[in-house]
């Protein structure tokens, strides 16, 4: 079969999300996949059954069991939320503050793509990685095990019981109000894990709740990252302000939106 006419069979799928998936079937990047202009019986066989789950809202990431991130495969599956390219900016500007042999946490940990990121740029860092969710944590330890880092990964509402203070604490809680999480496309609202989505108070909840406890696990000059929605970044530093936080960065996403900030304590 043509995979020209597989694309017209199946016009009603997003163009982006087939490309995913024939990169998957192939074992090729995006660059590389006009090269590839037929399908064999095997081939067929393998990716109907993935368009047919395509077709009724189930994310490609989750069908192929596979996201990429900062340039690496990261296992994922319903488990936990896909890692998103706007997330990476955040990455980035954390490594370029770090020297590389900080204590981190990470809160809120989900599939450990952030945790495992920066431990493979500066493998010295020691890195605690909490979720609520065992379930997470079970995806969390995959990546792990596959990329080969060494991360301790902590089941913990929020932070680790223990009395150790770190140089930085990041986390991409979650952030989405009840008004916006209605709004969300079914593929998401419809398959990611509501839990790691939906936040009370206006999606300010988890930030105020990170920011009442942080204090003691802060060791002196520590850094402190946030992602955030694209319309929080405002009211997110009037609490950081309000708790003895300077801002060192403000950041933004691959759209130009609000996206992150970095932060200090005095």
């Amino acid at each position: 079969m043509k995979i020209h006419d597989l694309r017209k069979v199946f016009c009603d799928v997003s163009r982006a999300d087939l490309n995913f998936l024939l990169c998957n079937l192939f074992h090729c990047n995006p660059a590389q996949l006009a090269q590839f202009k037929e399908l064999s019986e095997s081939q067929i066989s393998i990716l109907y059954p993935w368009l047919e789950r395509l077709r009724k809202g189930e994310p490609p990431q989750y069908i192929v069991q596979r996201a990429w991130f900062f340039g690496m495969v990261f296992y994922v599956d319903n488990r936990v939320l896909i890692p998103r390219y706007d997330t990476e900016v955040l990455v980035q500007a954390l490594l370029q503050r770090l020297r590389g042999n900080e204590k981190v946490l990470e809160i809120g940990t989900g599939s450990a793509a952030i945790s495992i990121c920066l431990k493979k740029y500066f493998p010295d860092l020691v890195i605690h990685a909490t979720d609520i969710d065992p379930k997470a944590l079970q995806v969390a330890a995959i990546n792990c095990q596959r990329k080969g880092v060494d991360i301790q990964l902590i089941e913990a509402d929020l932070f680790p019981d223990n009395e150790m203070q770190y140089n930085v604490i990041v986390s991409n809680p979650p952030y989405i109000s009840a008004a916006e999480y209605i709004k969300l496309e079914p593929q998401v609202r419809d398959y990611e894990p509501r839990k790691a989505l939906l936040a009370d108070d206006e999606g300010l909840s988890y930030y105020k709740k990170i920011l009442l406890r942080a204090q003691p696990y802060l060791a002196d000059r520590a850094i402190l990252a946030f992602e955030h929605g694209a319309t929080q970044q405002q009211q997110i530093l009037a609490l950081t302000e309000s708790k003895g936080f300077k801002t060192l960065q403000k950041g933004k996403d691959l759209a130009m939106r609000d996206r992150f900030l970095i932060l200090q304590k005095k």
